[in-house]
């Protein structure tokens, strides 16, 4: 009698710690799948928010009508930018994405913005290394990303050719520290 008690305290124990066992996996997919939810939505909302910053910021390149009006606005530009930049390099924000908007950049770069009624304002890429110089001082990563990126946009006139080198100089950036 004390056998078959024995044993089936045995049976009973390995049964729950089975039981025990798939319903913590199960419980663990759906913490997993929660946090992916999660992390998704946080994408979107970056997405969102810069977004709708770029489009606050171009708008008020319409206002650009004195030095110091252009001045502010690049800072703020240039400032969108590297934040963008900050989010990506550590995976908050997608690559594709920001691939997308390095190879943008990189069309523009050596143009001026169209919307800025100041006739003497300075191109991207001036404004971007005078932010660089004044401003940028503590992010040096980002400033060796840009910079690569100004190299591309001198460089390459090939718009195919233009988007594989922005390809491969994103992919070497992605996640690091900054």
């Amino acid at each position: 009698m004390q056998s078959g008690f024995r044993e089936l305290i045995e049976t009973i124990t390995s049964v729950s710690i089975i039981l025990g066992v798939f319903f913590s996996y199960f419980q663990i997919r759906k913490a997993a799948k929660s946090i992916e939810v999660g992390q998704k939505a946080n994408e979107i909302n970056v997405l969102n928010s810069f977004t709708k910053e770029y489009d606050r910021v171009m708008l008020e390149s319409e206002e650009c009508t004195t030095s110091k009006k252009v001045a502010t606005w690049y800072f703020r530009f240039w400032n969108l930018v590297t934040n963008e930049y900050l989010f990506f390099s550590k995976g908050l924000l997608d690559r594709n994405v920001f691939e997308f908007w390095c190879f943008k950049l990189c069309l523009y770069y050596n143009s001026k913005p169209t919307k800025v009624p100041y006739r003497r304002v300075r191109t991207y890429k001036l404004s971007h290394l005078e932010y660089m110089i004044n401003h940028n001082g503590s992010y040096p990563k980002s400033d060796a990303f840009f910079r690569e990126l100004m190299e591309i946009a001198d460089s390459e006139k090939n718009k195919d050719e233009m988007a594989k080198k922005v390809h491969r100089l994103v992919k070497k950036y992605f996640k690091i520290k900054c």
